[in-house]
C-alpha cells in the first residue's frame, strides 16, 4: 500500500518546488499561517484618479464626493508548480465587488473609504493533497468561497497644485483593517499600513491632453507566510497615463488609462535569485471611463500580471466594471445648496423649513405680504388682522363671497362662479382663462399660452414638429440626427441645443449636463481656443432689470459648471444680455424659447465678426448699438 506520513509529506514538499515555497528555509516561522491578500493591488476610491494610482485631487471644492460599485475578477492568482511543471492553480478564480465612497472634507483634505466582499472564490487545494497523496496535510486545507475583505481607509492630502509647481503632490495615508479572512487569502492578519506620494502633471501641447501619474511607497504588514512563500514589506511603485479624449455621442468625459504595478520586498528588492520565495508582484491594468447620464459614468478596465506565469500578485487575467457617480460641489454663497442646483447662486437660503431647497431665501412664505417674522401663520395665507393667519369667514378681494368659499380670494366675481370673474371661464383647469389659452382643452403653463409641452424641451405641443421627442427649439423641437453636437466656428462655439434652466431660475436641468459636458470637453481638447465669452439670454417676459439679472446669473452658472468640469476660469468670463439681442419674436412660445439661450463667443482682438441685424418686438424699441431688421431707410437710403 503507498502512503505518506507527515513527515514525508513535509520533505517532498521541498522537491514539488511550489510556486509556493520550501518550508525548511524559514522554520521560525509557522509555514501554514498564510496571513495574507491574495489580489494585493486594488482599485483606488480617490476621485480624479487612475485605476489604482492615486492622483492629485487638485484642490477639489469641498463637499465633492464619488461613488462607486466596482466589480474585481482575478482569474489564476495561486498556482503549484512541480520544478518547472505548472500542475495547477490552487486559487483559480475570485470575483470581489468593492463599494468605494470618496469625500473631499477640505480642499486640501478627501476622505475615501473601500468596503470589499469576495462573492466567489475558487478552491482547488485538493490538487496539493493529490500531489502529496496526503488528505489530512495541514498546509491545504480549502477556503472559503464566499467572506468579507479588509476594510480600507485611505485619506488623501493635496500638497501642491499641478498648475502651480512642476507636479501636484498628495499624500495617501492607506490603513487596511484585518476585516478578511487571512485563512482564506482575502485578508492580513493584522492591520496594513500602506503610505504613499501620489504625482500629477497634465499635459496639453498633444493630440490629446494626457495626464501622468506616479505612485510612490510602502506596504507595512504583519510577516506572512505559505509554505516557502514570503510576504513581508513591500516598496511599491506604481505609474501611469491618462488620456482625455473627445466625447463620442452620449459618452462624455471619455477617458483611456494605462497602468503599471510592482511590489518588491523591502528586505531583498527587486530579487531574483530568491524567485520562489520574496516574491516581487508586477502587473499591467488598461481600461475606458465615460459619463453616460449627467453625473452617473461606467468604467471598463483589464490586466494581468507581467511575468511567464501566473502566481502571487501575477494574475493570468483580470478584469473590472464599475458603475460610478462623481459631482463637484461648488456653493459660492456658502448656504449648502451646490451652486448648479441652487436658483439664487448668490443670495444664501433662509433656512426655515420652507422650499429650503431652491437656495433662495424666503422673506414671505406664503405671499400674504406680512413678513414671515410678523407672520403668525408663515405659511399659510391671511389679513393682518389675524396677524397673517387664515380667517375662512374674511373677504380678502371684497366680492361677498368669504376666503373659505372663494375660488379667486384675490380677485372679485359672483358666487355663481365661486368667487371668481366671469371671463375667466378654464375648461382644462390649468389657470388661463380659455379666451388667452390656445390649448383650451389641455392643460399647460402660462410660459407656454397654456398647451402642454409632453416632451420638456420648452417647445408646447402646439408648436413642436416633434412633440414626444426631446430637441432644441432652434430645431423646432426635434432631436439632431447625429453628433457632433458642439462645433467649433470662427467667432463661437455653437451647441445644438439650447442650455436648460428652472423656470425663472439660474439652476441647470440636469438634461442639459451632457451638453455642457461635450463643451467642455472640447475646451479641454483645445487648450488655445478662447477666451470664451459665455452669453446668457431671456426673452421678454418681465421686466428688464429682472431679465438683465436672471441672464446673468445664468450666464455665471455655466461657467461655474465648466470650471467644475476642470476648465481654466481665466479662460472663461460671462456677461448677461437680458432681451436685448433676440434670435426670433416673442410673441410665440416657441420664438421664445429660442430667445432663452446661451451662446459661446469667442474673444479674440483680431476677431471681426459681420454686424448682426437684430429682431426688435413689437413696441419696444431697439437696445441701443443695434440695427433693427424692420427698420425704414432714410432719405439717402441707409436706415
Amino acid at each position: 500500500m503507498q502512503g505518506f506520513s507527515l513527515r514525508g509529506s513535509a520533505t517532498r514538499l521541498v522537491v514539488l518546488g511550489l510556486l509556493l515555497a520550501s518550508v525548511a528555509a524559514h522554520a521560525d516561522h509557522d509555514p501554514f499561517a498564510r496571513g495574507f491578500d491574495a489580489v494585493p493591488v486594488k482599485a483606488t476610491a480617490a476621485q480624479h484618479s487612475g485605476i489604482a494610482l492615486e492622483g492629485t485631487s487638485n484642490a477639489l471644492p469641498a463637499g465633492s464626493f464619488r461613488a462607486a460599485l466596482l466589480f474585481d475578477f482575478n482569474w489564476r492568482i495561486l498556482a503549484l508548480k512541480l520544478g518547472d511543471e505548472k500542475l495547477g492553480d490552487l486559487l483559480p478564480y475570485r470575483l470581489d465587488a468593492h463599494l468605494l465612497f470618496a469625500y473631499q472634507l477640505h480642499e486640501r483634505l478627501e476622505l475615501a473609504v473601500d468596503l470589499p466582499v469576495t462573492l466567489l472564490q475558487g478552491d482547488n487545494f485538493q490538487l496539493l493533497r493529490d500531489a502529496l497523496n496526503a488528505p489530512n496535510f495541514p498546509g491545504a486545507a480549502g477556503v472559503g468561497r464566499t467572506t468579507l475583505g479588509d476594510i480600507r481607509l485611505l485619506p488623501r492630502v493635496h500638497l501642491l497644485d499641478r498648475e502651480t509647481f512642476p507636479v501636484g503632490v498628495s499624500l495617501v495615508a492607506e490603513v487596511r483593517l484585518p476585516t478578511g479572512s487571512a485563512s482564506s487569502f482575502t485578508g492580513e492578519r493584522g492591520v496594513l499600513w500602506a503610505p504613499r506620494i501620489a504625482l500629477e502633471q497634465r499635459f496639453t501641447a498633444l493630440p490629446v491632453p494626457i495626464r501622468v501619474l506616479g505612485n510612490v511607497g510602502v506596504r507595512l504588514r504583519p510577516h506572512a507566510q505559505y509554505l516557502n512563500l514570503l510576504v513581508d514589506d513591500e516598496l511599491t511603485l506604481g505609474a501611469g497615463a491618462i488620456a482625455e479624449l473627445p466625447n463620442m455621442g452620449r459618452f462624455t468625459d471619455v477617458e483611456a488609462v494605462a497602468e503599471m504595478h510592482l511590489g518588491t520586498p523591502l528586505v531583498r528588492p527587486f530579487n531574483f535569485d530568491q524567485a520562489d520565495t520574496l516574491k516581487t508582484p508586477w502587473e499591467a491594468l488598461v481600461g475606458a471611463r465615460a459619463k453616460v447620464w449627467g453625473n452617473w459614468g461606467m468604467e471598463l478596465n483589464v490586466g494581468r500580471g507581467i511575468n511567464l506565469s501566473s502566481g502571487y500578485g501575477r494574475e493570468a487575467l483580470r478584469v473590472m466594471f464599475a458603475v460610478r457617480y462623481d459631482e463637484t460641489f461648488i456653493d459660492s454663497d456658502g448656504d449648502g445648496v451646490p451652486d448648479i442646483r441652487d436658483r439664487c447662486p448668490n443670495e444664501p437660503e433662509d433656512i426655515d423649513g420652507f422650499q429650503d431647497g431652491d437656495g433662495c431665501p424666503d422673506p414671505d412664505n406664503d405671499g400674504d405680504g406680512i413678513p414671515d417674522g410678523e407672520d403668525g401663520c408663515a405659511n399659510e395665507k391671511g389679513p393682518k388682522h389675524t396677524k397673517g393667519c387664515p380667517d375662512p369667514n374674511y373677504d380678502t378681494d371684497g366680492d361677498g363671497v368669504v376666503d373659505g368659499e372663494d375660488a379667486c380670494v384675490d380677485k372679485p366675481g359672483p358666487k355663481s362662479n365661486k368667487g371668481c370673474p366671469e371671463d375667466e371661464n378654464d375648461a382644462d383647469g390649468d389657470g388661463i382663462a380659455d379666451k388667452l389659452d390656445k390649448c383650451p382643452d389641455k392643460p399647460g403653463p402660462k410660459d407656454y399660452d397654456g398647451c402642454p409641452d409632453t416632451d420638456g424641451d420648452e417647445v408646447p405641443d402646439n408648436e413642436d414638429d416633434c412633440p414626444e421627442q426631446f430637441g432644441p427649439p432652434e430645431n423646432n423641437g426635434c432631436p439632431y440626427d447625429s453628433p457632433p453636437y458642439v462645433v467649433v466656428e470662427s467667432d463661437r462655439i455653437r451647441i445644438k441645443g439650447n442650455v436648460l434652466f428652472e423656470t425663472g431660475s439660474a439652476v441647470i436641468q440636469k438634461q442639459s449636463y451632457p451638453l455642457l459636458d461635450e463643451v467642455a470637453t472640447v475646451l479641454r481638447k483645445n487648450p488655445t481656443l478662447g477666451p470664451v465669452l459665455i452669453e446668457g439670454h431671456t426673452d421678454n417676459r418681465g421686466s428688464r432689470a429682472l431679465n438683465m439679472g436672471l441672464s446673468d446669473r445664468r450666464a455665471k452658472s455655466v461657467l461655474e459648471y465648466l470650471v467644475a468640469k476642470g476648465i481654466a476660469r481665466k479662460r472663461l468670463s460671462s456677461k448677461g444680455f437680458g432681451f436685448d439681442n433676440p434670435i426670433a419674436t416673442n410673441d410665440t412660445a416657441l420664438g421664445r424659447a429660442k430667445n432663452r439661450r446661451v451662446d459661446f463667443r469667442l474673444v479674440r482682438a483680431e476677431l471681426e465678426t459681420e454686424k448682426k441685424e437684430t429682431v426688435v418686438p413689437a413696441g419696444q424699441p431697439p437696445p441701443p448699438g443695434t440695427t433693427p431688421a424692420n427698420a425704414a431707410p432714410g432719405k439717402d437710403g441707409k436706415p
